[in-house]
């Protein structure tokens, strides 16, 4: 793992992602208690077919 995001910095991802695909400002499905995280992974190999 390189870098793990969360907090405020998390929710607003998941409510800007909502906006985007199903249109609606704030996230709907949020469970009391629930906590966002974002992992940002650095690949350490990359295969390519043609």
């Amino acid at each position: 793992m390189t870098e793990q995001i969360t907090g405020e910095t998390a929710e607003k991802h998941i409510d800007k992602l909502s906006k985007k695909y199903i249109g609606v400002d704030k996230y709907p499905r949020r469970s009391k208690g629930e906590q966002r995280v974002i992992l940002k992974i650095k690949p350490e190999n990359i295969f390519h077919m043609k």
